[in-house]
């Protein structure tokens, strides 16, 4: 893991992440899911941004059993940030003004309802870490961009919708620059949540054919998964 951190910008170059200079940048840690990614790799993540961006959030929503502000100081999070001074901050992106999206090919839902931090941000990182998941047997990348939805009871909301097609549906709209997975001893660095989600698979013994919203993210681009899989490349360092 510590190789993995320091040397996040030269894995994050060969993955083909460009930095750039940006106003808003986010960073979404799975900080109230089941799984939580290490804070060192938060802190590769924000000391990788830190010179483009004008201002840094380390944002998440709440669930139904965590707010973000509790597990931000659980975490170590608060005390993290607060080590990289004014520009960065934390941010309880349920708590920030919605701006509606449209989906563009959806299958439950013809719009998002989006937190305007994770809309205005010119780059978005995507933090989260590997799991089994007892109703759609695996969390990672694209489940982790579930939890920008700004709404607390979230399985109210969208789980009775069928939450592998709203995973489906988010994944059209918000599309991170960049996915550093916390894979325990290890870390999967990748542009593509899709690619990075196949990956992480490996770690928990799942197979990615038998994960439902893998397959239809991957239908949503054309492509049968197993199709989409041959086609992977990926470098083990």
């Amino acid at each position: 893991m510590s190789k993995a951190t320091h040397s996040l910008p030269e894995l994050s170059s060969m993955a083909g992440f460009k930095t750039a200079k940006c106003h808003l940048a986010l960073i979404k840690p799975n900080a109230c899911g089941l799984y939580y990614p290490s804070v060192e790799l938060l802190s590769a993540a924000i000391n990788l941004l830190y010179d483009y961006a004008d201002e840094i959030i380390v944002g998440e929503a709440e669930s139904m059993v965590h707010s973000p502000e509790q597990q931000f100081q659980k975490l170590g999070i608060t005390q993290l940030v607060a080590k990289f001074g004014e520009h960065v901050k934390t941010v309880n992106l349920s708590n920030d003004t919605v701006a509606k999206v449209k989906v563009p090919n959806p299958h439950v839902l013809q719009e998002l309802r989006l937190p305007v931090s994770v809309v205005n941000s010119g780059i978005i990182i995507n933090v989260p870490k590997v799991g089994v998941h007892e109703s759609i047997l695996f969390t990672c990348a694209l489940k982790n961009l579930f939890g920008v939805l700004p709404e607390k009871r979230k399985y109210d909301a969208y789980h009775v919708l069928g939450i592998n097609n709203v995973i489906a549906d988010v994944a059209q709209v918000v599309k991170p620059n960049l996915n550093v997975v916390d894979a325990g001893e290890k870390v999967i660095v990748g542009v593509d949540p899709l690619s990075v989600d196949i990956v992480a698979c490996r770690f928990i013994d799942v197979d990615p054919l038998k994960v439902e919203h893998l397959k239809i993210v991957s239908k949503d681009r054309g492509e049968n998964l197993k199709d989409f899989m041959k086609k992977m490349h990926v470098t083990e360092l």
